[in-house]
C-alpha cells in the first residue's frame, strides 16, 4: 500500500469529524438552507441545482481560459463558510473579521490553501446535513452517486471537468501529497458523506456529548464513509484512471447508518 493512502484516509476522516461537529452547532441553532428538512423535494431541487451548475461550469471552461474567475469563486466560498461558522459563536462583526482574515491568509500564505479548503468543505457538509433529514439526504446522495457513474463512465464530462479545473488551479478538489506521490479527491466526494453523517445525527441513540448530542448512527456513518473511501483507494491501486468516488463512499456511509439500527 502506498504511504499516501493512509494519509488520505486520515485527512478524510478528520474532515468528516469536523463536519459532524459543525453540523451539530448548525442544527442546535436551527440554521438551514431549506424550509422543510423532511421533504424529498429538497433532494430533487439540490440535485437539479448541482447538475445545472456542472453544465454552466463546462460552458465556462469552454469559453473562458483564465484563472481569475476560479480564484474569486474560491475566495468567496472561503469567506462565506468561515464567516457563517464563526457567527455561530460570536457577533456578526467578529465573524466578518474572521472571514476577512481567512481571505488575507489565503492570498498571502499559499500553504493555507488546502487547510482553508478542507475547513470550507467541512462547514458546507455540516450545513447541508443540518438542513436535511436522513431520507432526503440519502435520496440526494444516491442521485448524485448515479450521476457520478454516468458522468465518469458514459458522458465522461466529469473527467473533463477534473482535468480542466486542475489546469486552472481551481479549488474543486483536495490534493494530498506524500513525497512525490499525490492523490486528489473531489470536494463533492467529501461534502456528500458529511451531509449524510450530520443528517443521521438526528436519529438513533446518543453515544457522545460534544457541545451537543452525537448519535450512534452518525458515528457508524463516519466509520462506513471511511471504509468506503478505503475500498476505493485500494481499487485505484490495481486499476488506474478515473473512477466515480461517490458510489462506494455513499454506500459505506449508508451501510454504517443502517447498522446503527441493529445496535
Amino acid at each position: 500500500m502506498r504511504p499516501i493512502i493512509p494519509k488520505t484516509i486520515v485527512i478524510f476522516f478528520l474532515v468528516q469529524l469536523a463536519a459532524l461537529l459543525a453540523g451539530v452547532q448548525f442544527y442546535n441553532q436551527q440554521i438551514s438552507v431549506v424550509e422543510n428538512a423532511a421533504s424529498t423535494d429538497n433532494s430533487l431541487y439540490l440535485f437539479a441545482t448541482i447538475v445545472v451548475f456542472a453544465v454552466i461550469l463546462l460552458a465556462i471552461l469552454k469559453f473562458y481560459k483564465g484563472k481569475l474567475l476560479f480564484r474569486l469563486l474560491e475566495l468567496a466560498m472561503t469567506f462565506t463558510a468561515v464567516q457563517l461558522f464563526v457567527s455561530l459563536f460570536a457577533s456578526q462583526e467578529i465573524a466578518l473579521g474572521a472571514g476577512i482574515i481567512a481571505i488575507a491568509l489565503r492570498l498571502l500564505v499559499e500553504q493555507t490553501r488546502q487547510p482553508l479548503l478542507l475547513l470550507t468543505v467541512a462547514i458546507v457538509g455540516g450545513l447541508l446535513g443540518a438542513s436535511l433529514d436522513i431520507l432526503p439526504a440519502a435520496v440526494l446522495a444516491l442521485l448524485l452517486s448515479g450521476y457520478d457513474v454516468v458522468a465518469v463512465f458514459y458522458t465522461k464530462h466529469m473527467v473533463t471537468l477534473a482535468k480542466e479545473l486542475t489546469q486552472r488551479q481551481a479549488a474543486f478538489s483536495i490534493k494530498v501529497t506524500q513525497d512525490k506521490d499525490k492523490l486528489e479527491i473531489g470536494t463533492g466526494d467529501i461534502v456528500i458523506p458529511a451531509m449524510l453523517i450530520v443528517a443521521a445525527n438526528r436519529i438513533g441513540k446518543t453515544v457522545l456529548q460534544v457541545n451537543g448530542d452525537v448519535s450512534l448512527a452518525a458515528v457508524l456513518g463516519l466509520v462506513g464513509a471511511t471504509i468506503g473511501l478505503t475500498a476505493l483507494l485500494l481499487l485505484l491501486e490495481k486499476k488506474k484512471g478515473y473512477w466515480p468516488a461517490l458510489p462506494p463512499i455513499t454506500v459505506g456511509t449508508i451501510a454504517g447508518i443502517a447498522a446503527a439500527t441493529f445496535l
